[in-house]
């Protein structure tokens, strides 16, 4: 009989909802949205087909009533812009498509709880900017890009050094220095790969 109690608050768990979490379909949307992106940076066409495919999956198993509403509807507008990219074969448009579905996905995550602070995948979303800028031939992109890098890395940085992260905060900081320094576009490609780089290093550390 003692045991009853205790089984029952074990059942009450059991039943407390998980809205803290973020569904699972919200990360495979983020995963299939990069890997689409680096497929059509890279011209690989059967893999960024194959990717839509995924991504199209993980977008209909999305929860109704995801919040915002307006970036969830964003999020859809994206996606029906995407068959039409990869049939042309259109490099800059679906990378630009696929990494606005990232952003939507970051706006998406905001209510649920996660260790990885907010400003690490929006740095992974900016490197990608980067790189969209290169592809697209427009300086703009990459100043708007390195702008918001720094910005973003000087909200996060001071939790980093907190955290004894030493190795990370430094090889960052160095790139986003030079980021605001180079004037070669080819300069600006390497840099965006190795701050990509740091931030999944980082995103795995910190999970």
């Amino acid at each position: 009989m003692r045991l009853l109690p205790y089984i029952f608050i074990l059942a009450q768990i059991a039943t407390i909802p998980t809205a803290d979490r973020r569904p699972l379909a919200l990360s495979e949307v983020d995963d299939a949205a990069r890997y689409l992106f680096e497929s059509a940076r890279d011209s690989k066409w059967m893999e960024a087909e194959a990717q839509l495919r995924t991504l199209r999956d993980a977008v209909e198993d999305l929860p109704a009533g995801l919040q915002p509403a307006d970036v969830a509807s964003a999020l859809r507008g994206r996606m029906r812009e995407l068959p039409d990219t990869v049939a042309q074969r259109d490099r800059v448009r679906t990378m630009e498509a696929a990494n606005a579905i990232t952003q939507s996905v970051i706006g998406l995550s905001t209510r649920f709880q996660t260790r990885v602070p907010a400003q690490i995948p929006t740095l992974a979303y900016l490197g990608r900017q980067l790189e969209l800028g290169i592809a697209a031939q427009q300086p703009a992109l990459i100043a708007r890009a390195t702008a918001d890098i720094r910005q973003t890395w000087n909200e996060l940085r001071p939790q980093l050094e907190h955290a004894g992260h030493v190795a990370d905060v430094r090889r960052m900081t160095d790139i986003v220095v030079s980021l605001e320094s180079t004037t070669q576009v080819a300069d600006v490609g390497l840099l965006a790969r190795s701050e990509l780089d740091v931030v999944s290093h980082l995103e795995a550390e910190l999970k």
